[in-house]
């Protein structure tokens, strides 16, 4: 029998996610930064409240107005109304104003081309008008658009994006979702599947939108408002372990090796005073350490060893200063649920996809289960890729309800080595 309620605050525990309780270097330097950010995994759903009340409740009163950035959208007028509509069904009674910065144009207004919005960032008095915003959203897209129209040719901030950072540091709140989500941290993941990551070379050009779906890992330069690790969006959904994995672990490999998967739907709730995020909505937040990890790149596909893999769900906190994390609900070890040999390989047949659920239910909360060994491959080229978990004495896992009776787990410090693997495929006679 479990027993919900009990919170469960790691401060004191020395597990690797957990234990450099006193950091060096970029982690021992607290953000100057006053305010706040939301960074939603996309796929927002309008009837979010938690998301959008924390917005609406972030827009301080000294600067009551919110401002839209379309520019990530191929339907950049749409989708900057139906944000508005939204925050106003929300209860938000401000000002809202669609900057006018963006380089597709909307065939839904036909008296506009917003397509002649591509200089908007460079705007002076633009920048000036937005010392009222207090909250700043970016709708989702292409996020290489955003930093296209935001950054000038050499990578400086245009207007537009300094005058940003000012309100941010000044207390605004900064969201975005999906692509507006990619370009929060400074290393930006610009296009690439996790199996092409992680089989393939990383690649310098990008080759467009549809290459975020199926394509070779590109990294570029992201906006930076987060000050630590790599943010990577649709994580659950579309599989992007693999392609966070490979980011961490390539050429322009972040200052602080951590990797932030936001699902669906789910929001992070980022406080830059205290250096914590805390965990909104339907989904999860991954949290990939490769502080201790070592990375092979070798012709025959990229290996990772000695990741360490936390999942935290909603209510859940992380502080990243201080690598501690707060989460409610019962400790499975010595308490596990079920008992069972799990079954070892890959495929739609086998239980729990979900990342969550495949460490919550299939490991931390198995007793007979220490280890997962997960494939993916491509049945063409026969290339492929060996994903094992394995739950340590430094793993931890807690369970309590979430919504009605859906089990909610929070998964902490579970071991990762990624190893490439050749799949030969058969059809059985």
């Amino acid at each position: 029998m479990k027993f919900t309620g009990l919170v469960a605050t790691l401060a004191g525990l020395c597990l690797p996610l957990f234990a450099a309780c006193s950091d060096s270097g970029a982690q021992a330097k607290a953000s100057a930064d006053s305010g706040s950010l939301l960074i939603v995994g996309g796929a927002l759903r309008s009837d979010n409240t938690a998301v959008y009340r924390a917005f609406i409740e972030g827009v301080p009163e000294k600067f009551p107005d919110v401002v839209i950035v379309p520019a990530a959208s191929g339907r950049p007028s749409h989708y900057a109304q139906q944000f508005q509509a939204d925050l106003r069904s929300h209860g938000f009674k401000g000002r809202v104003r669609i900057l006018p910065i963006a380089d597709k144009d909307d065939k839904s207004t036909e008296s506009i081309d917003e397509s002649d919005w591509q200089q908007g960032g460079h705007d002076k008095a633009l920048a000036e008008s937005l010392n009222t915003a207090g909250g700043i959203w970016f709708v989702g897209g292409d996020q290489t658009r955003i930093t296209r129209t935001l950054l000038d040719k050499e990578g400086r901030d245009t207007p537009v994006l300094a005058a940003i950072r000012a309100q941010l540091a000044n207390g605004a709140i900064v969201g975005g979702t999906s692509a507006g989500a990619a370009i929060m941290s400074s290393t930006m993941i610009a296009a690439g599947d996790s199996l092409s990551a992680l089989t393939l070379p990383a690649v310098e050009t990008y080759q467009g939108m549809e290459s975020q779906e199926s394509g070779q890992l590109l990294l570029s330069r992201g906006l930076g408002f987060l000050p630590v690790g790599v943010v990577d969006q649709h994580f659950d959904r579309k599989a992007r372990l693999g392609r966070l994995v490979r980011a961490l672990g390539g050429v322009t490999r972040p200052e602080e090796p951590l990797g932030f998967g936001v699902d669906e739907d789910t929001a992070l709730l980022v406080d830059l005073d205290v250096a914590s995020m805390k965990v909104l909505g339907a989904g999860t937040l991954v949290v990939a350490d490769a502080r201790s990890a070592t990375f092979a790149d070798a012709e025959d596909g990229f290996a990772a060893r000695d990741l360490r893999v936390s999942v935290l769900s909603h209510g859940d906190s992380y502080n990243w200063r201080e690598h501690r994390v707060s989460a409610s609900g019962s400790e499975t070890l010595g308490n596990e649920a079920f008992g069972y040999r799990a079954t070892q390989g890959a495929g739609i047949a086998l239980a729990n996809p979900r990342l969550d659920q495949l460490l919550g239910f299939s490991l931390l909360d198995n007793s007979d289960t220490r280890e997962l060994r997960r494939y993916a491959f491509d049945d063409q080229t026969g290339k492929g890729v060996l994903f094992h978990f394995r739950q340590d004495d430094q793993s931890r896992g807690f369970w309590s309800y979430g919504s009605g009776t859906k089990d909610q787990y929070t998964i902490l410090d579970v071991a990762l080595d990624i190893a490439p693997v050749s799949v030969s495929v058969t059809a059985a006679r």
